[in-house]
């Protein structure tokens, strides 16, 4: 009998322990199975597109203001970080966290801020109207400000304001107003997963899947400018090895002060030319086959060194060939020759054994012909030939240019009167590092450059 009751007591006690067990798990699991769904983050909310961005809007502003001061910029003031601070304060927006945004070749972007205070927003927008005439519109049930002459779209939320041009509003706006947490696209994952330019206060990426035919899986570029020039540091990642390393102490032209356009290579591409399949290898066969280019015959003879300069005029010798009439009335051929001035041009080449072959091919191929003494490749100007291993050059000028040696990667290119130099600083497996810069005048005076 009392051996009953203490198995009863036991199970009692037993009983009461399973059940504060269990009040004690569903009070640990509660909070989580009826927590509301995490909202979204501003990360989550941005669109796939061509181009990426993220900017800290503070830092730019600190760095590009002794450039629009030196250039005594009429609007300077405005475009301080303290002026930018005030009044995105005044507006309900935090700029001092990360801003982002998002670009295409096609004419499309669109820039997102965080938000303190959406109440705010509203007045800002109301001053904007003062300067540039909006409606108001509605695109999928949400209020949105429309600037019909510059098609500019503002959209606020509690959290976010974003900014956009282009015509896919409603798809954009979409992605917006119905993100969901951590679902952040996947070439947003991967930029923000990158260490390279992480502590850059200005960093463009892109994938584009186009970029693959040329063996790009990605590139990068941060913004580092001074008062006189605008850079953008550069980050290339190949989708294979490029097989490309950089020479020491190659040939090329001494430089000239009325260069104007100019490419410096000093490669050595031993591996790299033997892997035809290589992206790299069969965009520039492609490239050649457009002009019967014997791009096989060039690299097996090429020896990785190339320059090529271009800017001033040279006057030379052009023969002239007439029709007339001798003492005796007969038709007959009358030459004569004439200096005319030609753009300064200059091109070298390092070569090897293979040479010959290549020369034959530029020939046979009529990518280098001959006229008198001169030879033309493809549209130059006429030319003076010299072909002495291990180097082939051709020229303009009356004489060779001076002859030197030089390492470095580098080229300077005319786009629309503005010079725009860049540079390969080093090369890696996968990797490619290197500048791209051009006068900060020309950036200014936006209508000209672009």
């Amino acid at each position: 009998m009392r051996t009953l009751r203490t198995e009863g007591i036991g199970n009692k006690i037993f009983l009461i322990a399973l059940l504060c067990a269990g009040l004690a798990l569903f009070l640990f699991i509660r909070p989580r199975l009826f927590a509301p769904e995490p909202k979204p983050t501003l990360l989550d909310r941005l669109p796939e597109s061509e181009i990426l961005g993220r900017f800290f809007l503070l830092d730019v502003a600190n760095e590009t203001s002794p450039m629009l001061f030196y250039h005594k910029i009429p609007f300077r003031d405005l475009a301080s970080a303290d002026f930018l601070l005030s009044q995105a304060k005044s507006f309900g927006l935090d700029v001092q966290k990360q801003g982002y945004f998002f670009a295409d070749r096609s004419g499309e972007w669109g820039a997102f801020l965080s938000v303190i205070d959406s109440s705010r927003i509203q007045n800002g927008l109301m001053k904007l109207e003062q300067f540039v005439p909006s409606t108001d519109t509605t695109i999928l049930q949400r209020k949105v400000r429309f600037l019909p002459k510059q098609n500019l779209y503002i959209f606020y939320d509690k959290s976010y304001v974003m900014v956009y041009h282009g015509s896919k509003i409603k798809t954009r706006l979409s992605r917006c107003i119905n993100a969901k947490h951590g679902e952040m696209g996947d070439s947003w994952k991967k930029f923000q997963s990158l260490k390279t330019f992480k502590d850059d206060k200005l960093v463009v990426f892109s994938n584009d899947k186009k970029l693959k035919k040329y063996g790009v899986d990605y590139s990068l570029f941060a913004h580092d400018s001074d008062s006189l020039s605008f850079k953008l540091k550069t980050y290339i990642k190949t989708t294979q090895n490029h097989k490309l390393k950089m020479k020491q102490n190659g040939s090329s032209f001494a430089a000239s002060a009325s260069t104007n356009q100019m490419l410096d290579l000093h490669l050595d591409i031993t591996e790299f030319r033997k892997n035809k399949k290589h992206p790299l290898y069969q965009w520039i066969a492609e490239m050649g086959r457009k002009v019967s280019f014997p791009t096989d015959a060039f690299f097996a003879a090429w020896d990785g060194d190339l320059c090529f300069q271009q800017g001033g005029t040279q006057m030379v010798e052009e023969e002239v060939v007439e029709t007339g009439y001798n003492e005796e009335f007969e038709m007959t051929e009358i030459r004569t020759t004439r200096l005319v001035p030609v753009p300064g041009f200059a091109v070298l080449i390092s070569v090897n054994d293979q040479s010959k072959n290549l020369v034959s091919s530029l020939f046979a191929r009529g990518i280098v012909n001959k006229q008198g003494n001169k030879y033309h490749f493809l549209f130059s100007p006429p030319l003076t030939l010299n072909i002495t291993p291990p180097t082939i050059s051709a020229y303009s000028s009356g004489r060779s240019p001076k002859l030197g040696t030089a390492s470095n990667c580098s080229g300077l290119w005319n786009y629309k009167g503005t010079a725009v130099a860049f540079q390969v600083d080093s090369l890696k497996q996968r990797e490619v590092y290197g500048s791209i810069q051009f006068p900060v005048n020309r950036l200014i005076r936006r209508s000209k450059f672009f």
